[in-house]
């Protein structure tokens, strides 16, 4: 091998600095614990706010209606499955909605 072929740099290793890089440029600011009001610098400085005094108490809030008298309960099963089979038919049709949407974004 020449001497050029040994100092050029393949792509993958400089697509790996370039990463490495990136990455420290992103992670910077976090490491070194700036704020972001205060990473440009001393400009427009001014003095703290003067602190304010208590708020007054707010009204007291209405009172709430009376609920409405609960029924009786269905515990049979029979009662039970109609409602569980339409959630089921309403899953496989998000499902299939959500499988076209996939489909058409990939341009299928």
């Amino acid at each position: 091998m020449s001497n050029d072929a040994k100092t050029l740099i393949s792509r993958r290793a400089l697509l790996g600095r370039i990463g490495l890089a990136a990455g420290a440029a992103y992670v910077a600011p976090t490491l070194a614990g700036f704020n972001a009001a205060r990473a440009s610098g001393n400009s427009g400085q001014s003095a703290p706010s003067r602190s304010s005094g208590p708020s007054r108490n707010s009204p007291p809030s209405r009172p709430s209606r009376p609920s409405r008298p609960s029924r009786p309960s269905r515990n049979n099963a029979s009662s039970r499955r109609p409602t569980q089979a339409k959630a089921q038919a309403q899953a496989q049709a998000q499902q299939a909605l959500n499988l076209r949407r996939f489909l058409r974004n990939l341009g299928l």
